[in-house]
């Protein structure tokens, strides 16, 4: 069990009780690993131990450490999760082939390894146009675990198909959603080869 989960139960159980003083010994007893966790020095936490003399004010400092410390892990697996899917369309991008005025995606690929979070934009970037679809609906596609889906992007929007059926998402704007940018590769370059 994660070291935070299981101080945040032993806080739980015993912060409004007459057992206070076991989170002191919990700390004591889990030094180490609890630094680990919070990203300090086990003497950072002896320290907070020795300047705390009262439990319930180090049952509560210690909550909102666990907080801190996981709001910080959550932002760490959000930036390292917006970086995968940057390169993942860096990738996908540089390799998407033009079919007159759209360009044909691997959308697949795009579903496995571009996604973001529901909220966010995926933009699709060329010389002639700019095409923004929310993530949603391509969350709830990506659900469905189609293996016969294909598609592509022109300047209306993104056009998803498969045998029985597609999807047409129409070019959003909100200049306030996180992005993943898909340049797509010059037109030029693939018409020249």
């Amino acid at each position: 069990m994660n070291a935070l989960v299981a101080l945040r139960k032993v806080i739980a159980v015993n912060k409004d009780g007459e057992n206070v003083a076991e989170i002191r010994e919990y700390v004591e007893e889990h030094i180490v690993e609890l630094a680990q966790h919070f990203g300090v020095t086990p003497e950072t936490i002896t320290d907070l131990l020795a300047s705390v003399s009262d439990d319930s004010v180090l049952a509560t400092k210690m909550l909102e450490t666990i907080r801190n410390a996981e709001a910080t892990l959550r932002d760490t697996k959000t930036l390292g999760r917006a970086r995968a899917a940057q390169v993942a369309a860096d990738k996908l991008g540089s390799s998407a082939t033009w079919d007159g005025e759209r360009v044909q995606l691997d959308v697949p690929a795009i579903l496995s390894s571009v996604l973001t979070k529901r909220d966010d934009l995926i933009v699709f970037a060329s010389d002639g146009f700019t095409t923004s679809v929310y993530q949603a609906m391509l969350f709830d596609l990506a659900r469905l675990k189609r293996r016969d889906l294909s598609g592509f992007v022109d300047s209306k929007g993104l056009h998803i198909r498969w045998r029985t059926g597609g999807l047409n998402l129409r070019s959003q704007v909100d200049p306030h959603a996180d992005r993943v940018v898909m340049n797509l590769s010059s037109k030029r370059k693939a018409e020249a080869a």
